[in-house]
């Protein structure tokens, strides 16, 4: 860690020596004349201003960049916003469908069960099963109150016998 940041020191100060006409290792000497040093001085900032120029330049056209990027991700933010509205509407109208769906599914079975046993009366009528039935009710009716009334009957002289009996003996 500590080889780095001392490598980035010599690198950051060759950087600014460069910028700045201080480069070392040319064999350059000092400059003859005042004026020869005034326009090494004004060349080195005339290079260190080029140099800021379109470092800055640089900077801008990122900064435009990062500028173009956030407009499209708030774009797009919106566009998913919208879209996730459109799902939960879309989401609760299915629900409605389901419900009504559901709800037309047991109409359609309770209306063919209805269908179904409305067939089988007009069929059974149309046989004539509805008078048979009628017929062995009724016969079984007939029947019963006539076994009923037999049975009334036996009764009645069985007890008259007995009466007749027991007075008899006693």
């Amino acid at each position: 860690e500590a080889l780095r940041a001392m490598a980035r020191g010599l690198r950051d100060r060759a950087e600014r020596g460069r910028l700045l006409g201080q480069e070392r290792g040319r064999g350059r000497g000092a400059p003859a004349s005042q004026d020869q040093s005034d326009a090494a001085a004004l060349k080195a900032l005339s290079e260190a201003r080029q140099h800021m120029g379109s470092t800055l330049e640089h900077i801008q056209q990122v900064q435009k960049r990062l500028d173009d990027t956030s407009a499209t991700i708030a774009s797009t933010q919106k566009q998913y916003d919208v879209y996730g509205f459109r799902m939960r509407d879309a989401a609760a109208l299915l629900g409605q469908l389901k419900r009504r769906t559901e709800e037309d599914t047991k109409y359609i079975w309770w209306s063919f069960w209805f269908f179904i046993a409305v067939c089988a009366y007009i069929i059974l009528r149309r046989l004539r099963v509805f008078k048979m039935i009628w017929f062995g009710v009724s016969t079984a009716a007939w029947t019963g109150s006539n076994a009923a009334g037999a049975a009334s009957g036996l009764a009645g002289q069985a007890a008259a016998a007995y009466r007749g009996f027991c007075e008899m003996f006693g």
